[in-house]
């Protein structure tokens, strides 16, 4: 009975040890937060080419939040002098959980700003507007908090808003989002 006793406090004592030590790494670290940017690309009857600044931290081993900001230059064209163009610009935040080693899920909300140019036979109009969007998708890339992080994914908005820069016009049908980016942790602070 005593040495059950023992055990149990000895249990007891680690366990309190254990939650002092996590305690103590709880908190903001200025080496889990990066800094980056991404590269867009797209393509269906036009393309998407776009610049993807961001702010990060890494909350673990398994996942990143952070904000990005959006610029898209996007063009849709339809024969016959049809098309349209459009140039975006937004922000959101964003979250990457890393559930494979190299693998990620992620996921974006944005709100953008859009310049729009139409032309047709009959000349062009140019219109302005906000959209929001939400970007889903997966991706491949090497992590290692404290270290730079390259990454690239395939995203889609499922909120298929019709002014979305990631819906065609013509078709309502999604347009794929290829990202590929790098982040750099920034350094320790001094102590």
């Amino acid at each position: 009975m005593k040495k059950s006793i023992v055990a149990f406090c000895l249990v007891l004592v680690s366990l309190n040890l254990f939650a002092q030590k996590e305690e103590r790494e709880k908190g903001f670290k200025q080496e889990q937060m990066y800094i980056g940017s991404g590269i867009n690309v797209g393509f269906s009857q036009g393309w998407i080419l776009g610049l993807n600044p961001e702010i990060g931290y890494s909350l673990n081993n398994f996942l990143d939040v952070g904000i990005a900001t959006n610029i898209n230059y996007i063009t849709q064209n339809y024969g016959s002098g049809t098309s349209y163009k459009f140039f975006a610009y937004g922000a959101g935040p964003y979250v990457r959980g890393w559930i494979i080693n190299q693998f990620f899920i992620t996921g974006q909300f944005e709100y953008n700003r859009i310049a729009e140019k139409y032309t047709d036979q009959y000349g062009s109009v140019r219109d302005a507007y906000a959209s929001p969007s939400v970007l889903v998708g997966a991706g491949y890339g090497s992590r290692q908090i404290g270290r730079a992080q390259f990454f690239t994914s395939i995203m889609v908005d499922v909120l298929r808003k019709p002014n979305s820069p990631y819906v065609d016009r013509q078709t309502n049908s999604l347009l794929p989002v290829f990202r590929t980016g790098f982040m750099f942790y920034l350094k320790p602070q001094k102590r």
